[in-house]
C-alpha cells in the first residue's frame, strides 16, 4: 500500500536517483529489532527465498533432457540454448508433480499452497497458505516486510496464472501485491514524505478499517451461514492488513535505505500497456535490491508470460502455444519462448553471482545466501505433472548444481521441494501440505 500522495511521487521521481548505494545498517533499527536480528545472524548470513512462476510450461522437446546427470555432459534441449555459461549454477529436477491442483488452465494459483483450489463443494475457490508464507512467518520477523510480492496485471490475460495472486495467506485469501515496478521501488526506497504524514496516513487507514470491522461486525447478526463465512474471510483480511499497518508503525523511525538505482519509469518500463521482458528484467533488479538492503527475505514474482509474447513481438498466447499439436509454426514460437525464459533466467543468475551480500560475514554473494526456484505449477496442454522446475543458488543444504535429477517416483509431491526449501532456510517445518518426504534424497 502506497503510503505517498500524488504530489510526493512526482517529487520522489525527480529526486529518488540523487542518493548513494548503503549497506543493511543494523544499528538503524530499533533496540528490539537489533537484538532480534543479531539473534538470526550467528553463524552466517540469512537465507533469502524467491519462487518465480510463469504460469504455462514449456515444449518438452525444447526443455527437458532425456538422461540425467551433469548437465555439461548430456544432450540439452535447445531452449538450454541462452544458459550454457551457467550450468554449473543451476539444478533442473523432474518428475515433480501437483497433483492437488485440479485446475488444469491455471497453474500459479496453486503451484505454493499445492492445495485443491476448486475442490471443496460451496466454494467457487478455495486456497490454503502458500509455502512462501509460511517462510515469511519466521524470516520476515527483523526486516521492514516480512515479504514481497510482485505480480503481472490482471489484464494483461493469458498468462497461465489462475486467480490473483501466487501468494496466499493461512485463510486461504491472497496477497496479490504490486505489478507497477515503480510501486515496488517505493516500497523499498521510500518517497520524501515526512514523519508526520505517513502518521497521519496511517491513522486515516486505522480509521477506516476500525468503520469496515465495526460494520462487518455488525451486520453478521442478519447474514446466514454462507455470508457469515464470506464476511469472515474479509475481516481476516481486515485484521491481516492491520497487522501491516502497526509494523509500518513500528518501522517509522528507521530510516529508508538509499540507492543509485534510478526509479523506474512505468510508461517506459510498462509499454503499450505490457509487462514484457523490459519489466521481468526490472523486476530482477528489485529483487537484488530488496536483498541488498535486508528489506525482506521472501520474495515471490507471479511473471507475465503474455506480455513477454507480445514484447517479443509475437501476437499468440501462451495458452495457443501449450496446444502446439503438430504445427510447426506453433513449435517455432514455442522454442523462441524457451530461449528467451532461459536467458532471464541466465542472466538473473550472472547477477546473483555478482551481488556481494552485505549481511554475510564472509563475504559471499548473494547467489551464496539464496533458494530460488524458477517453473509453473503446469506443463504445457494443462498438464499439472513433471513440472518445470529449475533451482539455482547456494541455500540448498548438499545440493551440487550442474545436474539434471529425477526424482526416484512418478509424480513426487512438489510440497516435497517446498518442505526442502523450507527447512534449509531454517523454517521448523516437518511437512508442507501433502508432501510425503523431503528431496534432500534427490540430490544426497
Amino acid at each position: 500500500m502506497n503510503l505517498s500522495t500524488s504530489s510526493s511521487r512526482r517529487s520522489f521521481l525527480r529526486n529518488g536517483a540523487k542518493a548513494i548505494t548503503l549497506p543493511f545498517l543494523g544499528s538503524l533499527l530499533p533496540v528490539a529489532l537489533q537484538a532480534s536480528t543479531n539473534s538470526t545472524l550467528v553463524g552466517g548470513a540469512p537465507k533469502r527465498l524467491l519462487w518465480m512462476s510463469m504460469g504455462h510450461g514449456h515444449m518438452e522437446k525444447h526443455f527437458y533432457p532425456e538422461d540425467s546427470g551433469s548437465l555439461a555432459d548430456i544432450a540439452l534441449p535447445p531452449g538450454w540454448d541462452p544458459i550454457k555459461k551457467n550450468l554449473l549454477h543451476t539444478t533442473l529436477v523432474s518428475n515433480f508433480s501437483n497433483m492437488q491442483n485440479k485446475q488444469p488452465h491455471e497453474g500459479s494459483e496453486a503451484v505454493l499452497t499445492c492445495a485443491n483450489v476448486i475442490g471443496f463443494p460451496g466454494k467457487a475457490r478455495h486456497n490454503s497458505i502458500s509455502c512462501d508464507q509460511v517462510a515469511a512467518s519466521h524470516l520476515g520477523k527483523d526486516t521492514r516486510y516480512q515479504s514481497l510480492q510482485l505480480n503481472c496485471p490482471k489484464s494483461d490475460t493469458g498468462n497461465g496464472h489462475g486467480g490473483v495472486a501466487i501468494s496466499y495467506r493461512e485463510d486461504g485469501s491472497p496477497l496479490t501485491g504490486f505489478d507497477s515496478p515503480l510501486e515496488v521501488y517505493q516500497r523499498l526506497f521510500g518517497g520524501n514524505v515526512s514523519k508526520e504524514e505517513v502518521l497521519h496516513t496511517l491513522k486515516q487507514r486505522k480509521s477506516i478499517f476500525d468503520i469496515l470491522e465495526f460494520e462487518s461486525s455488525s451486520t453478521k447478526r442478519i447474514l446466514d451461514r454462507d455470508d457469515r463465512q464470506k464476511l469472515e474471510e474479509y475481516t481476516t483480511s481486515i485484521r491481516d492488513i492491520e497487522l501491516t499497518i502497526s509494523r509500518e508503525e513500528e518501522w517509522l523511525d528507521v530510516t529508508y535505505p538509499k540507492t543509485t538505482l534510478k526509479a523506474p519509469n512505468d510508461s517506459q518500463v510498462l509499454a503499450s500497456g505490457s509487462h514484457g521482458e523490459k519489466a521481468i528484467r526490472t523486476m530482477q533488479q528489485l529483487i537484488l535490491a530488496a536483498w541488498k538492503t535486508d528489506s525482506t527475505r521472501v520474495v515471490t514474482y507471479r511473471m507475465p508470460d503474455a506480455g513477454l509474447l507480445k514484447s517479443m513481438d509475437i501476437s499468440s498466447t501462451p495458452h495457443t502455444l501449450s496446444h502446439y499439436g503438430s504445427n510447426a509454426s506453433l513449435h517455432e514460437l514455442n522454442l523462441r519462448r524457451t530461449r528467451k525464459w532461459m536467458e532471464l533466467y541466465s542472466d538473473f543468475i550472472d547477477q546473483l553471482r555478482s551481488a556481494k551480500d552485505p549481511m554475510d560475514p564472509n563475504g559471499g554473494t548473494l547467489f551464496d545466501n539464496s533458494l530460488v526456484y524458477c517453473g509453473g505449477g503446469l506443463r504445457t496442454a494443462h498438464r499439472n505433472t513433471n513440472v518445470p522446475c529449475l533451482l539455482t543458488g547456494g541455500g540448498f543444504k548438499g545440493l551440487t548444481h550442474g545436474q539434471h535429477r529425477f526424482a526416484p517416483n512418478k509424480d513426487t509431491p512438489l510440497a516435497n521441494l517446498w518442505t526442502t526449501m523450507l527447512q534449509d532456510a531454517g523454517v521448523g517445518v516437518d511437512r508442507f501440505a501433502d508432501a510425503n518426504a523431503t528431496a534432500h534424497s534427490i540430490w544426497a
